[in-house]
């Protein structure tokens, strides 16, 4: 079984994070989908609450322990009831095994432990499916308007220089590193979307995927540097998954 942590991130005034919102005011939905065969089996029905903030994000976080993330996709909801004014009150999301659906809704599903949210900025797993055409949107990331560099890396190790990095993508430059190799420049891109929110999409080739190796484990983030320094927006785990089709082309 694993650690499966849904979070569901509110805003108001048309995008700012709703921080401090009471706990028992958000309640949650969770269903689990057997791959299989199909069926529906609901895990949580709305009487479980969240348990944590992530702070300063407007996050919201609550820890499903007995996922079995082999045998089901989970698809999830939070719904807010208190008296604050919010964009809005409802969202949802899904993990699947194919890849991060979550990142295109306002609601995550993480599949990380609750010890790595909390040693994370705002960070959340990502899965790249070898071998297909890949972008994930990651948002609520803060004010990157005065950033000169913008860089997203997966490494195996941290303490890895960054032309080691397993997949290393900057603003300006696209794909520098790939497999602690120089990369081709138009085979990655970070496009951001919104400076003042911090909302981004980075996305790769199917043939950079391609040349990637099936992991798990392994480390991502998102820094930028501005005149006062390096700032890391976000962090978490990344995992390469198997494809069945090889053909690219």
């Amino acid at each position: 079984m694993s650690n499966l942590v849904v979070a569901v991130a509110f805003t108001k005034n048309s995008g700012e994070p709703a921080t401090g919102l009471t706990l028992t005011d958000i309640t949650l939905y969770l269903t689990a989908r057997n791959k299989s065969t199909g069926a529906l089996t609901v895990v949580w029905d709305g009487t479980e609450t969240a348990e944590s903030e992530v702070t300063n994000t407007g996050i919201y976080t609550r820890v499903y322990a007995s996922a079995d993330l082999n045998t089901y996709d989970y698809f999830a909801r939070g719904s807010y009831g208190g008296v604050t004014v919010l964009d809005t009150s409802h969202v949802m999301g899904a993990y699947d095994s194919v890849g991060p659906d979550v990142w295109g809704n306002t609601i995550r599903t993480l599949t990380q432990s609750a010890a790595a949210v909390v040693a994370a900025v705002s960070g959340s797993d990502i899965t790249i499916l070898r071998g297909d055409s890949w972008s994930a949107t990651l948002t609520g990331l803060g004010d990157i308007s005065a950033r000169t560099k913008l860089w997203f890396t997966v490494k195996n190790r941290s303490d890895h220089t960054d032309s080691e990095a397993i997949v290393q993508i900057e603003e300006t430059a696209g794909l520098v590193y790939l497999n602690g190799a120089a990369g081709t420049p138009a085979a990655g891109d970070i496009t951001v979307n919104d400076e003042v929110t911090g909302s981004i999409t980075i996305t790769l080739t199917a043939a950079a995927t391609a040349a990637l190796t099936v992991r798990s484990g392994l480390l991502y983030d998102v820094q930028m540097l501005t005149a006062g320094g390096v700032t890391t927006l976000t962090a978490g785990t990344s995992h390469v998954t198997a494809d069945v089709t090889h053909a690219i082309v």
